[in-house]
């Protein structure tokens, strides 16, 4: 089986396509299978994805002609380091995150609309790997617009107001960013008369010196295409709103998953198509830089103002998500590998918090972290799991973010800009500042009328297990980084000159 996806890599969004597909029908006639079929799918797209990655390892680059039709005639997949990575690191996500909503679905969206909630769920998942394996301007806009609309559902499933009002804001937001992409590729396609992104990249050469500003417009309007898209501030005012009044599973999905498939979106098209000389030429790579740095300080700060526990994570997002821009920013091979590896530890740790937050407010009905005193207490597998992801998210060492952290730092000084290692550092300091505070709470500040009584969690099986996962992921890639950097590492070779 897996060599037929090895010589035809389309067929693992095809797969997950046509699963979505029949998710309804599925509901229709067993509701309970439908979560099971999902969990199916994702484990069989997670083997296959692994088998990808152990090709890249050993530096094989699969390539497929869509239909037999060669580039640039034709659609053009390609499986290199960075694809792999990312169909990885999807499936494994995706698959926590269904295992979780097995038992959490049936709480937080309407029953009869958990079939369509798995199919847009697996719709969003298809998209996300086409994006990712995709060496063909035309078919990543195809692909972008799908998520996008996907993810839209995803956000309005729970339903009221607040679901209501943060979906049109993600809607309208996502609308102006595929705009702006969709502008981007348009002039692309005029001045060099291709869409494989291999075959852009000749003309390009060739054509630049005849459009130098032209070719500084399309930069800018992806750029701020993507940045919508990935929410990089200050072009991130639809997350707040999206991830907090979205269902958890959805909230974990978007965070951990969404906005860093556009990032590597933007990798593809700058460092495949323009280059890093250009990219520095033009001072687009500094621009980056900038914009990086400001969101992990200004994310750090809102998220320190929130009460709500899933808006503070959603603005704690904004400022991980700078952590990544920054690596790219800094264009040396280490700092660009950090960056691609925080994609995934970000991805990991970030769905562990969202669906502790979401196990927290299951049991207790509690937004407010200043009311979660001593809920360490009854309900420690999901607080145990909450604090490695919280001190991993902090860059404490042991746990995953800190390994991010440190190659960016070293990042930083082999790029030439060793106060960048200053802000890194700070940035911790400001993590700490609003995750320890509620694991302080929930551990050491209890009502002095109750007794500490230590309970297990009731929670349902896959809830838990789902928690306990993450989190020993997170411990497992603090310890022992080789993998995920590897990989990282070969991407960033794969960019750089």
């Amino acid at each position: 089986m897996f060599m037929l996806f090895e010589a035809h890599p389309l067929l693992l969004v095809l797969f997950v396509l046509m699963a979505a597909l029949l998710m309804p029908t599925i509901f229709h006639f067993r509701r309970r299978l439908c979560g099971a079929a999902a969990l199916l799918v994702m484990f069989i797209a997670l083997l296959i994805s692994l088998s990808f990655v152990r090709l890249t390892l050993e530096g094989r680059v699969l390539s497929y002609a869509v239909g037999g039709w060669p580039a640039p005639w034709g659609i053009e997949v390609l499986i290199e380091p960075l694809s792999a990575f990312m169909l990885a690191v999807i499936s494994f996500v995706a698959l926590i995150v269904i295992f979780y909503s097995v038992s959490a679905l049936e709480w937080e969206v309407p029953e009869a609309g958990i079939g369509w909630y798995y199919t847009t769920f697996l719709l969003l998942i298809a998209a996300m790997k086409g994006m990712a394996i995709t060496n063909d301007l035309f078919n990543m806009y195809v692909f972008i617009e799908v998520a996008g609309i996907s993810a839209c559902v995803l956000i309005i499933a729970k339903g009221g107001r607040e679901a209501t009002e943060a979906t049109f804001k993600y809607l309208l937001l996502a609308t102006v960013g595929s705009g702006f992409v969709l502008m981007g590729i348009a002039l692309l396609y005029m001045v060099t008369g291709n869409l494989n992104i291999d075959y852009v990249a000749r003309e390009l050469a060739m054509v630049y010196p005849q459009y130098p500003h032209l070719i500084w417009t399309v930069l800018s309007f992806f750029l701020v295409g993507f940045g919508i898209k990935a929410a990089l501030f200050p072009l991130h005012v639809w997350l707040p709103d999206a991830h907090s009044s979205a269902p958890t599973p959805s909230s974990a999905i978007l965070s951990s998953l969404v906005v860093k498939i556009y990032i590597v979106a933007l990798l593809k098209f700058y460092f495949l198509i323009f280059g890093f000389e250009l990219l520095d030429q033009l001072l687009i790579r500094h621009l980056i830089l900038m914009m990086g740095s400001a969101a992990i300080l200004a994310g750090s700060m809102f998220a320190f103002a929130q009460l709500n526990l899933k808006r503070r994570l959603a603005y704690s997002s904004v400022a991980q998500i700078g952590y990544i821009f920054l690596g790219i920013g800094l264009g040396s091979p280490i700092g660009l590998a950090a960056g691609i590896l925080h994609i995934f530890n970000h991805a990991v740790m970030k769905a562990c918090l969202f669906l502790a937050a979401g196990a927290i407010y299951r049991q207790t009905g509690e937004k407010n972290v200043n009311k979660l005193q001593g809920i360490g207490y009854s309900m420690p597998l999901t607080m145990g799991a909450f604090s490695i992801a919280a001190f991993s998210m902090v860059g404490l060492p042991l746990f995953s973010g800190f390994i991010s952290k440190w190659y960016l730092a070293l990042g930083s000084i082999e790029a030439g800009i060793p106060m960048f290692v200053g802000l890194i550092i700070l940035s911790g300091l400001l993590n700490g500042s609003y995750f320890l505070p509620i694991i302080w709470q929930a551990f050491f500040v209890v009502d002095k009328h109750e007794p500490k009584i230590l309970t297990i969690d009731k929670l349902p099986f896959s809830m838990s297990a789902s928690l306990v996962v993450l989190a020993l992921v997170i411990i497992y890639f603090g310890v022992w980084p080789q993998l995920p950097l590897s990989l990282a590492q070969k991407a960033a070779n794969l960019f750089l000159p």
